[in-house]
């Protein structure tokens, strides 16, 4: 154990960076936490991370006064750009390409945009825009 893992039970560790619970003795382990931080380091962000982006965003977005943040500190946008880049690093992740990324994002606001107006035709539309990567999760 050292300051990146932390010891669970019967020799099991948890990554601190990437949140893999894993034993460091088999080999395919220690190869899955080497792909982990493989993808991390080219962007991607934890399964765990990612989705605190998107609920801390989502409730920012929808302006929830029980998201427990200073009023006027974090903007609907802000918001909104979180659960974006939450989707955007799952598709990282995934392997999108980069010359994706903007008609990605675009399609992403597109949806998140829709989904906080409430307004189904355009929530339809989003989805639409939406599949041309449904191997990179949306």
């Amino acid at each position: 154990m050292n300051n990146l893992t932390i010891l669970k039970a019967n020799g099991i560790v948890e990554c601190r960076i990437c949140g893999l619970n894993f034993l460091p003795e088999l080999a395919e382990d220690n190869e899955r936490h080497e792909h982990e931080h493989r993808k991390i380091i080219c962007g991607s962000v934890p399964y765990e991370i990612r989705e605190f982006l998107k609920s801390f965003g989502w409730a920012i977005a929808h302006g929830e006064a029980n998201a427990n943040v200073p009023r006027g500190h974090w903007t609907p946008e802000i918001g909104k750009r979180a659960v974006v880049f939450a989707y955007w690093t799952r598709a990282v992740s995934n392997g999108i390409p980069e010359n994706d990324f903007e008609p990605y994002m675009a399609a992403q606001f597109a949806f998140v945009d829709a989904i906080v107006s409430g307004d189904e035709i355009a929530i339809k539309n989003a989805d639409y825009l939406l599949e041309r990567w449904p191997k990179y999760g949306g």
